[in-house]
């Protein structure tokens, strides 16, 4: 098997690849550069080690071969999550490589470790977590692999070639026309909200979420919740919310679908914010402890991150330990996170400056 930074295979028959990190946004962020592998290496076997989810997402018309591996259905001991504490994370980014190699049966010509690309090459301490104003120099996680592997893989990413693309299945776009038609939707007004995160410190308040979908919904669009089938988030902004709150929780290639008929996606730092960009729906990220510039959508031509204004002080600079370690813990707050403290109105404002011309508010 051939390690990077070392000679790599002419033509090599199968190819492993492990992904960054195992998110639904992450493997977005990864068909560019599976693409560009596959260029390199043409007719080359190639599988990425990813959750099931991926399946959805895989290209129909050049696809990669899903692995999952035993231990990604199973959530990390208390003993696990201990140690990640005290061992650096490049070693474990070292210690994937022969781990995936032995789930695999040892039968890979060629392991792209972009695990450990991205531990190498991503100055996590000084840009993951953002700064307002922000902080010059930061480098989006798809550009630093993009360049990584152009100098592993004597290969060439241009620059048009690293936006990510989701393609719609034609029995996804299928069902979302039915949907659209079923509940009296309107290409053009509906706009697709997406507060749900597996992460606490990502979150933005329900109350929020209520008063951006009674505005919408006084402005003439229509507003459509995307989540997990039971989503605590949506249940309390349905709680808080003055007008009826639509919901949608389906499977990711009918999300893609249906997203792709969306105006506007508003959203906090998630998969499914990452999926409107990717079929090319217009977005609006919500940010606090994640940098858009570094980890929100990939293609800023039709979208744009809102950071909130929190003034990050020192406890602020490990924050990126909560997202590696699993910590999910605020270091500056008691309560909360600092996407509270983006105000509900300002991002209310930048959708609006987004959409299409909206009708007057209705009493």
């Amino acid at each position: 098997m051939t390690q990077l930074k070392t000679a790599v295979v002419a033509a090599p028959e199968k190819i492993l690849v492990l992904p960054f990190a195992d998110g639904i946004g992450d493997f977005v962020n990864m068909q560019p550069l599976l693409a560009a592998i596959a260029r390199r290496f043409p007719g080359a076997d190639i599988s990425v080690a990813a959750s099931s989810y991926a399946n959805y997402l895989n290209s129909p018309s050049n696809p990669v071969n899903i692995v999952t591996p035993s231990w990604f259905n199973k959530e990390p001991g208390p003993v696990a999550q201990t140690l990640r504490h005290f061992i650096p994370q490049s070693v474990l980014a070292r210690l994937a490589g022969p781990l995936f190699k032995r789930e695999m049966g040892g039968d890979v010509d060629l392991l792209v470790n972009t695990i450990l690309l991205w531990e190498k090459n991503m100055d996590f301490p000084r840009y993951w977590t953002p700064q307002t104003p922000p902080r010059p120099g930061a480098v989006h996680t798809l550009d630093c692999l993009a360049n990584a592997l152009e100098e592993e893989l004597d290969l060439v990413i241009p620059v048009e070639e690293r936006y990510p693309h989701v393609e719609i299945r034609p029995d996804a776009r299928a069902w979302a026309d039915a949907y659209m038609l079923e509940n009296d939707l309107q290409e053009g007004k509906v706009v697709a909200l997406i507060p749900e995160s597996n992460m606490r410190i990502k979150k933005w308040p329900a109350a929020s979420w209520a008063y951006l979908n009674d505005k919408l919904q006084e402005r003439g669009f229509q507003p459509l919740f995307f989540g997990p089938p039971k989503s605590e988030q949506v249940d309390a902004t349905e709680q808080k919310a003055r007008r009826p709150v639509r919901r949608v929780a389906t499977t990711l290639d009918q999300v893609a679908a249906l997203r792709d008929q969306a105006s506007l996606a508003i959203g906090v730092d998630t998969g499914l914010l990452h999926i409107a960009a990717a079929v090319g729906t217009h977005w609006l990220g919500i940010f606090g402890p994640t940098n858009p510039d570094v980890t929100g959508p990939y293609d800023h031509r039709i979208g744009r991150g809102l950071v909130a204004p929190f003034p990050r002080g020192e406890s602020c600079r490990t924050c990126w330990k909560s997202f590696k370690y699993e910590d999910d813990k605020c270091h500056s707050l008691e309560l909360g996170a600092c996407t509270d403290f983006l105000d509900r109105r300002s991002v209310l404002i930048a959708a609006c400056d987004m959409l299409p011309v909206a009708l007057p508010p209705q009493p």
